[in-house]
């Protein structure tokens, strides 16, 4: 087993690949790794994948912040938490609900929260497979400091349903309300957004919650066609084609008056062709806190990004309307009402919405 972790460490070395390389963290820099360890209960090898995982999230460079998804059971948190404790403050919301995500962190955890999402089921099968299990969708929050950065940040960790465009709507609104009572820190939110690159899901978080792409950025404004975290070479996908599902995004309303920068990314946590370590990449982006926190839109950008955000949520509002499911009418209402605060420049939306940066 250990030569095989080793031969597994020497590859993850060589496939630093990922059309950027990261630099060494220096003063008011930090690194953030996402990603999806596929533990479900049908998954091949859970345990030895987990203890491959282990040994590279704690092998050079490590990154100062890590943010996995589906890892679901107590033996594998174990097995995660074990292998990292030394290097890391460790939030495990799943050993008291099952969400399957965990947060590790390079400096001090001031706080958490955890949100299980109203919506988990429309009434399809799989969901309710799903319930059966006890197994839900939700986000889990962690304010924390890293060294050197002189302000703390809030950290969101998720993991969107898989198949519902409907559903991820109503999720993507629920960590808007709570990022509405929750605006003084910047926010970084990663995980398994079950959305790619070009989807209404995608486009809407991004424009509703002022978010920005930190990888896509880092790459010069968007995803090279074929790039992808979720890909149809790897033996353990099950969807076709090449998709990004995986991502970190940033917010720099709150705080200091800073920007939060990413300066490159890749993609990682790959694993032999032949045995990969999940369905998902890994995502893995370099940040750097930099003066700018000030900038303000112009009159122009002001009216191009109303513009968009009406449309945007004009659209969701459709979307729910014609999938005609009584459960969804708060939410059809909730996007009104953002429109709403738009049109009339009041309300705590149309407040974040003028923070954008």
């Amino acid at each position: 087993m250990k030569a095989v972790v080793g031969i597994l460490l020497m590859l993850a070395g060589a496939e630093v690949q990922a059309e950027m390389v990261l630099s060494p963290a220096y003063t008011q820099e930090f690194c953030m790794q996402n990603f999806n360890a596929y533990g479900p209960i049908y998954a091949p090898n859970t345990t030895e994948r987990m203890e491959w995982i282990g040994s590279l999230l704690q092998a050079a460079p490590r990154c100062g912040v890590i943010q996995l998804q589906e890892v679901w059971n107590n033996s594998n948190i174990n097995q995660i938490e074990n292998a990292l404790k030394y290097n890391y403050t460790i939030s495990s919301p799943n050993r008291e609900n099952k969400i399957g995500v965990m947060s590790l962190f390079d400096g001090v955890i001031k706080d958490t929260w955890t949100y299980q999402f109203k919506i988990n089921n429309l009434g399809g099968f799989l969901d309710e497979i799903r319930e059966t299990f006890g197994v839900t969708k939700a986000f889990h929050i962690v304010q924390a400091q890293l060294p050197a950065m002189g302000e703390d940040f809030y950290f969101v960790n998720t993991h969107l349903h898989p198949t519902s465009t409907e559903i991820r709507i109503t999720q993507i609104i629920d960590m808007l309300n709570w990022r509405l009572q929750n605006p003084s820190l910047k926010m970084l939110m990663s995980g398994d957004f079950n959305a790619n690159e070009k989807s209404f899901e995608r486009e809407f978080m991004m424009t509703v919650m002022g978010l920005h792409d930190s990888f896509a950025e880092a790459l010069g404004g968007s995803y090279p066609p074929g790039y992808c975290s979720y890909c149809e070479t790897n033996p353990h996908s099950w969807m076709p084609g090449n998709h990004m599902l995986d991502y970190i995004f940033v917010s720099n309303v709150g705080g200091a008056n800073t920007k939060l920068q990413a300066l490159a990314g890749e993609l990682n946590m790959r694993g032999p062709l032949r045995d990969p370590l999940s369905d998902h990449y890994g995502v893995r982006v370099q940040f750097k806190l930099a003066p700018g926190g000030t900038d303000s839109l112009t009159g122009v950008q002001w009216i191009q990004r109303r513009d968009k955000v009406l449309a945007v949520l004009a659209q969701a509002q459709q979307i729910l309307v014609d999938y005609d499911d009584r459960d969804l009418e708060p939410y059809i209402a909730q996007l009104q009402g953002f429109s709403a605060q738009i049109q009339t420049q009041q309300g705590s939306y149309y407040q974040y919405f003028g923070q954008y940066r």
